[in-house]
């Protein structure tokens, strides 16, 4: 297998680190603290960082202020996104079914399916992406 890093930005220049590899070791707590200290963050009420990324899957933590939303990805060609709440509660809607979604609860959704997630608290989440 081939492994795959990403590069460093001007917003993350501490240089390259693995995105897929035959075994990453993730710290969600450095990576929460990470984008929760970033300008974006506070600037947008929300900031993310994605920790593995291979053809299949990507994990993401997500950090939102009360009141931000995540939107489905339009480009995102996928099947499955799993929605892991670490910290925090999420209002969830889609149709005519609205849910709480709290802290250590897990939230599975077809990508078909159209939602909208609004942190009623600020929230760190899991996301992951099944293509």
């Amino acid at each position: 297998m081939e492994e795959k890093h990403n590069n460093a930005t001007p917003q993350r220049p501490e240089g390259a680190r693995p995105l897929d590899a035959n075994l990453i070791p993730i710290n969600i707590e450095k990576f929460v603290t990470q984008i929760k200290n970033e300008e974006a963050y506070d600037k947008n009420g929300k900031n993310a960082i994605t920790v593995f990324k291979s053809e299949n899957i990507t994990i993401t933590i997500v950090a939102l202020k009360a009141n931000e939303v995540i939107h489905p990805g339009k480009a995102e060609n996928c099947d499955i996104i799993t929605l892991q709440i670490l910290a925090g509660q999420i209002s969830f809607s889609s149709g005519d079914t609205e849910l709480q979604i709290g802290e250590k609860e897990l939230l599975t959704i077809h990508q078909q399916l159209s939602f909208n997630a609004t942190a009623k608290t600020d929230t760190i989440c899991l996301l992951t992406v099944v293509r």
